[in-house]
C-alpha cells in the first residue's frame, strides 16, 4: 500500500483453555462446532497474519492458561507459532492473568520467533526488517492487580514507530499522556474498543471468539497499517465461527401468534444474512402485546415457537439457533389486584410484605426436593443479594398474575 512501511496484527484474549458456555442445551449437530470454536477462531487470527504478510504479531495477554488448557490446545498453539516462524513472522507476547510468563512449562520451548515480555519491568525490543529498524516494541506482562502500569512506560524519545504492549485496565487520559508512544496494543477486554485514535492510538482488540451470551456481536482481531509519518490505521477482521446475539421484538397491543412468527422469520433471515458464514446463537426477548406475552410466559406457546425456529433455521447454512425466547412484561401490576379477596390477592400481598421488609428471609432452598443432593444449589439460593431479591420478587408477582388470574388477567 502506498505510503505504508509497517503492518502488524494485534490479538488478545484467545483463552484457548476456555470453552463456550451459557447454553442450557447443546444440539448434537452443533456440538463439535461449539467445542472447537475457540481454536478455530484463533486459527483464523494466525491465518490472517500469514495471508496479510504482516511484519509481526502482537498477543496482548490471556492467550492460554497452560495449567487448564490440556495438550490439544498447547500443541495447537505451538503449531501456529511454527507456521508463523516458517513465514518469518515474529510474535511479541505479553502475559495476562491467565498466562504469566512463569506459567509456561520449561519443558516446552517456544519457537525462536516468539518473544515474551516479563512481569514487573517494561522491556524494549527493536523489530527489524533485515538490518533495517522497523518499529520499537515495549511491553510488560500483567501485574496481579490487573491494571496497566502506564507510569512504567518511561522510554526515551526516538524517531521510530513505537508500540506499547500491555494487558489490563487503563484509561485514555493515562495512555495518551505518553507522547512518545504511537500505538497502545492492549488486552484484557473481550470486546473490541478504541480508547482514542489520531496522532496516537490506544486499542483493545478483544477476543477472537465470544464465549457466552454476554459477549454478543462480532469478535476478531485487528490489522494495523502504519504509514510514513507514524500514523496507524486499524482494520477489524472477524474471526469467530460462532456468534452470540441478543435480539428483542416489540409487539403491537393487538398482536397475535401469526404476527409474532412473521416478525421472527424476517429477523432470523436478516441475522443469517449478516452472519458472514458464522453460526449464530440468538436469544430472543419479546415485549409489548400483553395478551400474547402472557401466553408466552405460560410456557406452551413459547416452547412451540422455539421448536419452530430451530426446525426452520437451526440446521440451515449458516445455522441460526434460537437459544431461548423470554418475555418482558409491564413493570407495573394494577393496584386493585393487591386488594382482591382472592388467592391472587393473598399472594400479591405476601409478595409486597417481602418487598417492603428486606430483612425478611427468602427461604427458597426449602422448596428443593432433596436438600442433601442439591448442596450447591442450596448455597446459590441462599446467596441472593438485594437487587436479585427485588427482581425475583417482581418476577414471582408477574408469574402469580399469569397463573392465578385466568385468561382475562389485568396488567
Amino acid at each position: 500500500m502506498a505510503g505504508e512501511f509497517c503492518k502488524f496484527l494485534q490479538a488478545s484474549d484467545l483463552h484457548l483453555e476456555q470453552p463456550l458456555y451459557g447454553l442450557t442445551e447443546v444440539p448434537d449437530h452443533l456440538r463439535e462446532l461449539l467445542l472447537e470454536a475457540p481454536l478455530q477462531a484463533a486459527a483464523r487470527v494466525f491465518e490472517t497474519a500469514i495471508l496479510e504478510d504482516v511484519d509481526f504479531v502482537i498477543l496482548a495477554g490471556d492467550v492460554i492458561n497452560p495449567h487448564t488448557a490440556g495438550p490439544h490446545a498447547m500443541a495447537f498453539l505451538l503449531d501456529q507459532f511454527e507456521q508463523l516462524r516458517d513465514h518469518k513472522i515474529a510474535v511479541y507476547w505479553c502475559g495476562g492473568r491467565e498466562d504469566p510468563p512463569e506459567a509456561w512449562p520449561e519443558a516446552v520451548p517456544l519457537p525462536e520467533n516468539v518473544q515474551r515480555f516479563p512481569q514487573g519491568k517494561v522491556k524494549p525490543i527493536i523489530h527489524r526488517s533485515g538490518e533495517q529498524p522497523l518499529a520499537r516494541i515495549v511491553g510488560v506482562s500483567s501485574a496481579a492487580d490487573g491494571l496497566v502500569p502506564v507510569g512504567d512506560f518511561r522510554i526515551e524519545p526516538a524517531n521510530m514507530f513505537t508500540v506499547a504492549v500491555a494487558c489490563g485496565q487503563t484509561d485514555a487520559a493515562s495512555a495518551g499522556a505518553h507522547k512518545q508512544i504511537d500505538y497502545w496494543a492492549l488486552g484484557g477486554q473481550h470486546d473490541s474498543k478504541t480508547l482514542f485514535q489520531g496522532p496516537q492510538t490506544a486499542h483493545y482488540a478483544g477476543s477472537p471468539q465470544g464465549r457466552c451470551p454476554d459477549e454478543s456481536g462480532a469478535h476478531g482481531c485487528t490489522l494495523v497499517h502504519v504509514e510514513h509519518g507514524r500514523k496507524a490505521r486499524t482494520k477489524f477482521i472477524a474471526t469467530e465461527t460462532v456468534r452470540w446475539r441478543n435480539e428483542s421484538l416489540s409487539l403491537a397491543a393487538d398482536s397475535n401468534r401469526n404476527d409474532l412468527q412473521r416478525q421472527l422469520r424476517s429477523a432470523m433471515q436478516r441475522i443469517a444474512s449478516e452472519a458472514g458464514g458464522a453460526a449464530v446463537l440468538v436469544a430472543w426477548q419479546v415485549q409489548g402485546g400483553e395478551a400474547l406475552v402472557r401466553q408466552l410466559r405460560r410456557g406452551e406457546l413459547g416452547r412451540e415457537l422455539i421448536e419452530w425456529l430451530r426446525t426452520e433455521f437451526g440446521r440451515a447454512k449458516p445455522p441460526v439457533w434460537a437459544t431461548g425466547l423470554e418475555t418482558q412484561a409491564s413493570e407495573t401490576i394494577a393496584d386493585e389486584l393487591y386488594e382482591e379477596d382472592t388467592i391472587l390477592g393473598d399472594f400479591l400481598r405476601a409478595i409486597r410484605e417481602h418487598e417492603q421488609e428486606p430483612s425478611r428471609t427468602l427461604n427458597l432452598a426449602a422448596f428443593l426436593p432433596d436438600l442433601g443432593k442439591n448442596r450447591a444449589l442450596v448455597s446459590a439460593l441462599q446467596a441472593v443479594d438485594r437487587d436479585e431479591r427485588r427482581t425475583l420478587l417482581h418476577e414471582a408477582a408477574r408469574l402469580g398474575v399469569d397463573l392465578l388470574s385466568g385468561e382475562e388477567a389485568l396488567a
